[in-house]
């Protein structure tokens, strides 16, 4: 035997042999989050992607589903390809819906618009559409425990499809999806879909004529048996007693008169509730806590008085006609928004914050002194004892999760 060899046996009894483990390899539950997460980012990006997956056979259910509402709507008729005309690009969207356990519940597709290849002038005018106001929504809210009214949730299915549209607009037809017999056609859209650039307003007007039809009256300042009348003009998905909205989880009980909303300086109270609250630098420097304060209750003014017009267009509020209370607990802010012109103290102010004088001089509201120790919006400002904390929150009628439960 040669030194060589003698040398490869040696080198063999020194490696020891490794140990292969027959054990089930799993993901630590920590990542299983992770892993779920990176499942729900292989949705399909294209028609080819979501005739390959896996799960294609779901995918064209849920895209039958969607050409059915299509169809349902007469979103568009199909015509020839108008000369000179530039077709609006779509694009289809693919999703997996997931439920709280993690599971997938639903698979969803959406034909969608590609808006940004729209043209000003051409394809869309005006595309302004207004949206709620979360606090318009906490008004309601508070307003309905306080009267012990029912709160209920309606969803209208596919809804920017009810829209109808004023331009002239074309779009190729859907990959998929084409017409036997009509290959060289064009969709002429005859109402909104996902993506235009006019859909939200065209939705919104269209929805706007239709309510008004209940003998409904627009409130103007917030511009937004029913259930089963809207479900005769509308698809709709009955999502019985309201417990999301805008993101917002809501609780309720009846018989404490209670209703709480979860999510994540003045405050603006409704029934001892919180509905609105502001905790901001203020955008001019003021040469005194007297000036500071008086710039600070003319903002909070400005926001209880809209508040205060808003809850009279609902009717339901008789004492709301009083004036608004605005409390500061500074003794010098007060008299200078009392007095009806300028001193050589407050002359530098800028004119924009003295209306709070003209709203106290119409009634709209008055200025009430408080104590420090008594003022809700403290927490937002200044650093506290948690004891003193505690009883703040209690007065902006904050709770805990466990007063629910």
């Amino acid at each position: 035997m040669t030194a060589r060899h003698h040398l490869s046996l040696w080198f063999t009894l020194m490696v020891p042999i490794l140990r292969r483990s027959t054990r089930e390899s799993r993901v630590p539950e920590r990542y299983e989050f992770v892993e779920l997460t990176s499942q729900l980012d292989n949705d399909p990006k294209t028609y080819e992607e979501a005739i390959s997956d896996i799960d294609s056979d779901k995918w064209l259910d849920a895209m039958k589903s969607e050409m059915d509402s299509m169809g349902s709507n007469q979103v568009w008729t199909m015509v020839d390809p108008p000369k000179g005309v530039r077709p609006v690009q779509y694009k289809s969207i693919y999703k997996r819906k997931v439920g709280t356990d993690g599971e997938v519940t639903a698979f969803k597709a959406r034909l969608v618009a590609k808006g940004y290849t729209q043209r000003p002038g051409v394809d869309f005018e005006e595309i302004y559409s207004p949206v709620a106001i979360a606090k318009s929504i906490q008004i309601l809210l508070v307003i309905a425990a306080w009267y012990g009214y029912e709160t209920w949730q309606m969803d209208v299915k596919t809804a920017f499809l009810n829209g109808f549209i004023e331009e002239e607009i074309f779009m190729d037809q859907p990959e998929g999806f084409t017409a036997v017999g009509e290959e060289q056609k064009v969709c002429s859209l005859q109402r909104s879909i996902y993506g235009l650039k006019q859909a939200f307003r065209s939705w919104n007007t269209h929805f706007d004529e239709v309510i008004r039809g209940y003998d409904f009256i627009k409130n103007d300042y917030d511009p937004c048996d029913i259930k089963a009348w809207l479900s005769t003009r509308f698809s709709m998905k009955d999502m019985g007693e309201a417990s999301y909205i805008l993101g917002i989880k809501i609780y309720r009980d009846s018989s404490r008169k209670m209703l709480g909303l979860t999510q994540s300086s003045y405050i603006e109270k409704l029934n001892g509730g919180v509905v609105a609250c502001k905790s901001s630098k203020q955008d001019t420097t003021a040469d005194s806590t007297t000036e500071a304060e008086y710039i600070a209750a003319s903002e909070a003014a400005k926001e209880a008085i809209w508040m205060k017009n808003y809850i009279q267009e609902l009717d339901v509020v008789p004492s709301i006609a009083e004036p608004v209370v605005i409390f500061c607990d500074n003794n010098g802010a007060i008299p200078q928004a009392k007095e009806p012109r300028s001193h050589h103290r407050s002359k530098h102010i800028l004119s924009r914050y003295h209306l709070l004088r003209e709203m106290v001089s119409r009634g709209d509201c008055r200025m009430d002194l408080v104590s420090s120790a008594e003022n809700t919006a403290d927490p937002h400002t200044k650093p506290m004892s948690q004891i003193a904390h505690t009883q703040h929150l209690d007065k902006m009628g904050l709770r805990s999760m466990g007063d629910w439960l």
